[in-house]
């Protein structure tokens, strides 16, 4: 299970969605968002997502910070860090500067970290 603690590090969530819940569909916000239910479509948030346990999305997901402790099918990009809890599941590629996977977490793709390209970008720029 996601601890308190551990969602209270990536600041307070604006918007949640239950697991009584199912959205065919785009979600935009500006805010943070806790999800426990299920999604079909592109996830957006200018905040932090946190996909519980019971929390389901077949799509991509695009934050500044992702925690996934349920299961997902897609594409995952997190601005800074990207955590794979031991009950989550990611089967699509990932592309952040941080990544966790704790033990019994399952990333099924590729991984992109974005602080090596640009390391390596600025590097071609010096020469």
């Amino acid at each position: 299970m996601l601890g308190k603690k551990k969602e209270a590090a990536y600041g307070d969530i604006d918007t949640f969605i239950s697991h009584h819940m199912e959205i065919k569909g785009e979600i935009h916000t500006k805010g943070s968002l806790r999800l426990d239910g299920r999604v079909e479509g592109q996830i957006k948030a200018e905040g932090d997502v946190v996909l519980g346990e019971k929390g389901w999305v077949k799509g991509e997901i695009k934050a500044k910070n992702i925690i996934i402790a349920g299961n997902i099918e897609g594409n995952v990009h997190a601005e800074n860090r990207l955590e794979i809890a031991p009950s989550g599941q990611v089967h699509g590629d990932v592309a952040c500067d941080i990544l966790v996977i704790e033990e019994g977490g399952i990333l099924n793709g590729l991984a992109r970290m974005k602080k090596m390209e640009k390391k390596e970008e600025r590097g071609k720029e010096k020469k």
